[in-house]
């Protein structure tokens, strides 16, 4: 299982005039957890998200299982699970309801659908919120339904941003536990963290990122050993002290746009939760038409 799944070669990424990676290469193992770690502003959430396909290299190539993520989309986004830090759930959806929904744009069939979510509301522990509405769920729970909707249509690759962020310790220690647990099911995860305690305890790989590069890419314990140092907290405070560190911002320009709700896919479903929710709010205000929610809500029975 220490084969390179997905390969970054010489990749170069630009928001406008903000150059973000700069002839980045780097290689994740299969069925292990890695860690990209790495300051505010370093782009982190970018490389998740050209990892899943949502951004395009302007130079360079990424590939899964040497396959070229860019000329494969449909194929990886079947294959890919994505949980962003602000949640792509629906709002005015319960739990369960999230699900059908998430099942149903994977494509997932109806007889194995069912099982599959009744499968990750226990999981995620849960069970006695199936029927509340994502919008009145605690932030534990919804960091948690977040990983199930990312995870309905089984992905062998799960990528998550921040997914411990916001978590008071015991929540933390639980999130970890089901992170884990997933990935001794045999799916490889891919996350970043800021609370590097955690990249060590769960990463058997870590990818430094600063100032445009991956810099370090080893096992935890290794790099650690390398900067002479106890712990990530101090090879990252060697690290990002420095004075000519740079940051940059994604441009607007650079966000999916939200298609018509008839042409939803999943791609959207990891951009602008908030317009998302809007569009279904309008949707079910609609005089004449069959609303969305309705359509989720039953209409085949589920």
């Amino acid at each position: 299982m220490d084969d390179e799944l997905i390969e970054f070669k010489e990749v170069s990424k630009r928001f406008g005039k903000n150059i973000v990676f700069d002839l980045v290469s780097l290689s994740i193992p299969e069925g292990k957890i890695t860690g990209i770690i790495g300051a505010s502003g370093e782009g982190k959430s970018t490389m998740l998200k050209m990892i899943a396909g949502f951004y395009t290299p302007e130079k360079g190539h990424i590939y899964y299982r040497k396959r070229e993520i860019k000329k494969d989309r449909k194929t990886i986004s079947k294959i890919f699970g994505l949980a962003i830090e602000d949640g792509s759930f629906y709002e005015k959806l319960s739990v369960e309801e999230n699900l059908f929904h998430f099942g149903k744009l994977y494509s997932v069939q109806k007889d194995i659908l069912k099982k599959r979510v009744e499968e990750l509301i226990g999981l995620v522990g849960l069970e006695k919120a199936k029927d509340t509405l994502a919008e009145n769920l605690s932030v534990g729970m919804k960091k948690r339904l977040d990983l199930a909707c990312s995870l309905v249509h089984n992905p062998a690759v799960l990528v998550l941003d921040e997914p411990t962020a916001d978590l008071d310790p015991l929540l933390r220690k639980q999130m970890i536990g089901l992170i884990k647990d997933i990935n001794s099911r045999g799916t490889t995860v891919i996350l970043t963290t800021q609370l590097l305690e955690e990249a060590e305890e769960m990463c058997e790989k870590v990818l430094v990122l600063f100032n445009e590069k991956i810099i370090e890419e080893d096992n935890p314990k290794k790099i650690i050993k390398k900067y002479g140092c106890c712990n990530l907290d101090e090879v990252f405070n060697k690290i990002f002290s420095k004075k000519d560190r740079k940051t940059y911002q994604e441009s607007k320009i650079e966000k999916t746009k939200v298609e018509p709700l008839k042409k939803i896919s999943a791609k959207t479903l990891a951009y602008n939760k908030e317009e998302l929710d809007e569009l279904i709010e309008k949707s079910t205000k609609k005089q004449n038409s069959e609303s969305l929610l309705e359509e989720i809500r039953g209409k085949d029975g589920n």
